[in-house]
């Protein structure tokens, strides 16, 4: 058998480069002593002499804020110049031991492979069987301190790793008073610490950082990897002048290129980080924010999937926490508008967005959640929002729509915002109008006592509304909707009740002026319209209800069985009458007569009295006669087409009476 000497073992040299860790502490040390210098130079310059009032208290804070990050900026380089500069020295102690015994191993093996060449050797050449002694010691003892350097070369690199993280825990510790978390994407997170406490420095800084989260995320430097993007910006997507900055570099192109992106990851769990980072920087406060709000819009009468994917995704902005208010009253209001011109939920006609949430109901959550009354009261100013969000069905719950109505019936412009609420309840009232009145039994029943408060908070609206109806002058198309608005509201008692207390509180204090006694009247007046406009609805909805019952009956029966000849003819179509009289599907309304309370002039002149004295009481009168002229009476509904249709003469070619 023939001795061989095993393979040595690989040594090689500590991973890394020594030489770029010397060239760290170096540029380590001179921004070190920059900082250091910083910190001396503006200490005297904490105290300002000659300086005083508002100009003294600023610089005085700027400048102790610059001295507080220069000095722990000069705190942290010292450490982590001290710290590296100590495994500096470890790397270069272990890269020469390293190297001492890379060069002994090499000297250990040429030397031991001459050796048994000359053990080995003879005893080949000779044919002798067998293998020397000698050389089996020498390879053994060449193996075991072949091995022994191989373990102090382990234990050599094993030191510097276990050093290199103790270093790293240091440099960590150093950079956390400035922001620093340990964590990638440090630099983005010290330069927004430091940007809040040096405005004047960090509002570059942060615009730089914007736009580059914009390239990333949609420009021509796009990383290709959208979702790694938006984790790495996200967090910040709320930070003044980095949002506004991002905001400017997307620009509604790209807002509208990314909305498009989250609505095709809406309901994939996947859609979050996305939806919160726009919802972060497009609820900023800035001038670029908000020129791109305005110049985005959201097509209310584009159809297909497109336009109500990107209302689902608006949606998904607008229930990510960093919503704001001042992006739920832009994006409300359009989501509202797409839903008037299609007549349809917002987001329905996407693919799968009738499973999704509710945009209009996100918008409005957003709103109730920030508290803002302004905001509110401009979501709530124009009479279409009212009639909208009215009609809608609200499978979640008028929750959110509620405490929005109460946020701005809170604010300043909360008279705007009650005249545009009477002027949705009153349209399609007046004789003769093609506008559909509001259903009482959808979500106006669940908001009538938020907008019952809204009105009667606002004397300063309702008297005037009221004032207009006894002048004698006729009322133009506005001031009708509003005075019949007023009925629509009171059709409720618990409403009514509340409204008269209101009114009559403003008569006492002298608000109606002059006419006070005819503003009475009109009151009364207009109790009695929304008495009458009661029972009016209650057989709208009947009839609306009789009319559902008779149609399919019409067509699976009454139709085919008319179609059958003679004497069976006949007796099926009695038959039939009478089924359809048990049945309720004839289509005839019977709820009964209108029992409700009836005002006249009399009931006018004692609310008049109670309130302003019975010198009031004439003028009460002429007022209710005035505002129930305008107001008029309520006539019974038309005939519906199908029971128009019904009563048609129509030929029977079988000659059968019908």
């Amino acid at each position: 058998m023939t001795v061989t000497l095993s393979p040595p073992q690989p040594l090689p040299p500590p991973p890394g480069s020594v030489a770029a860790l010397a060239a760290v502490l170096d540029q380590l040390a001179t921004a070190g002593f920059a900082a250091g210098l910083t910190t001396h130079l503006l200490e005297p310059a904490a105290v300002l002499p000659g300086w005083q009032g508002a100009d003294a208290a600023v610089a005085a804070a700027e400048v102790g804020a610059a001295l507080a990050v220069a000095a722990d900026l000069h705190d942290a380089l010292t450490a982590a110049h001290l710290r590296l500069a100590d495994h500096h020295e470890l790397w270069l102690a272990v890269a020469a031991r390293v190297g001492v015994l890379a060069d002994e191993q090499r000297a250990r093996f040429a030397d031991a492979g001459a050796r048994l060449a000359v053990l080995v050797g003879p005893a080949v050449d000779l044919g002798a069987p067998g293998e020397s002694p000698e050389a089996r010691r020498l390879v053994e003892a060449v193996a075991e301190q072949d091995a022994a350097a191989a373990g102090e070369h382990r234990a050599l690199l094993q030191a510097l790793t276990d050093d290199a993280a103790a270093a790293a825990a240091v440099l960590v510790a150093a950079t956390r008073p400035l922001g620093g978390t340990g964590r990638p994407g440090d630099a983005v997170a010290v330069t927004a610490r430091l940007a809040v406490q040096l405005p004047g420095w960090g509002a570059g800084a942060l615009a730089a950082l914007g736009r580059r989260a914009a390239d990333e995320l949609t420009g021509p430097d796009a990383t290709g990897d959208l979702a790694a993007a938006v984790a790495r910006w996200h967090e910040w997507a709320s930070v003044p002048g980095f949002a506004d900055a991002l905001v400017e570099r997307l620009g509604a192109d790209g807002l509208g290129w990314l909305l498009t992106v989250l609505g095709g990851l809406a309901g994939t769990g996947e859609e979050q980080q996305l939806a919160g980072l726009l919802a972060g920087a497009l609820s900023g406060a800035g001038a670029r924010t908000g020129e791109v709000l305005a110049a985005f819009r959201l097509d209310p009468g584009a159809p297909g999937d497109g336009a109500d994917g990107t209302a689902v995704a608006m949606g998904l902005v607008l229930a990510a926490p960093a919503a704001g208010p001042s992006l739920a009253v832009a994006w409300g209001r359009q989501l509202l508008d797409r839903e008037a011109a299609q007549a349809a939920r917002a987001g329905a006609g996407s693919t799968g967005g009738a499973l999704l949430g509710d945009p209009v109901e996100a918008a409005l959550a957003a709103l109730a959640r920030s508290g803002d009354r302004a905001g509110a009261a401009q979501l709530l100013a124009d009479p279409g929002a009212w009639t909208t969000l009215l009609a809608r069905p609200w499978p979640g719950g008028t929750g959110a729509l509620a405490a929005v109505v109460q946020l701005a019936a809170a604010a300043p412009e909360a008279g705007r915002v009650a005249r545009s609420a009477l002027l949705a309840l009153g349209q399609g009232l007046a004789p003769g109008s093609p506008a559909r009145v509001l259903d009482d039994q959808g979500a106006l029943a669940r908001l009538r006592p938020a907008v019952t408060g809204l009105v009667a908070g606002q004397p300063g609206v309702v008297l005037p509304v009221l004032d207009a109806a006894v002048t004698g002058a006729p009322l133009d198309a506005g001031g009708d909707a509003a005075l019949r608005g007023l009925g629509y509201l009171v059709t409720d008692e618990d409403a009514a009740t509340e409204l008269t207390a209101a009114v009559r509180g403003a008569l006492q204090t002298g608000a109606a002026g002059g006419f006070a006694g005819e503003v009475a009247g009109a009151h009364v007046a207009v109790l009695e319209y929304g008495q009458r406009l009661r029972y009016a609805l209650e057989w709208s909805q009947a009839q609306s209800w009789a009319v559902d019952l008779q149609m399919p009956w019409q067509l699976a029966v009454s139709a085919p069985l008319s179609a059958v000849p003679g004497v069976a003819g006949e007796l099926a179509g009695a038959v039939e009458g009478v089924a359809a009289d048990l049945l309720g599907t004839n289509g005839e309304v019977e709820i009964g007569p209108d029992t409700g309370i009836v005002r006249t002039g009399v009931d006018a002149a004692g609310f008049a009295a109670g309130a302003l004295g019975p010198a009031a009481a004439p003028a009460a009168r002429a007022g209710f006669d005035r505002a129930g002229a305008l107001l008029g009476g309520l006539t019974a509904p038309q005939p519906s087409l199908l029971d128009r249709m019904t009563d048609l003469e129509l030929p029977d070619p079988f000659r059968r009476r019908r």
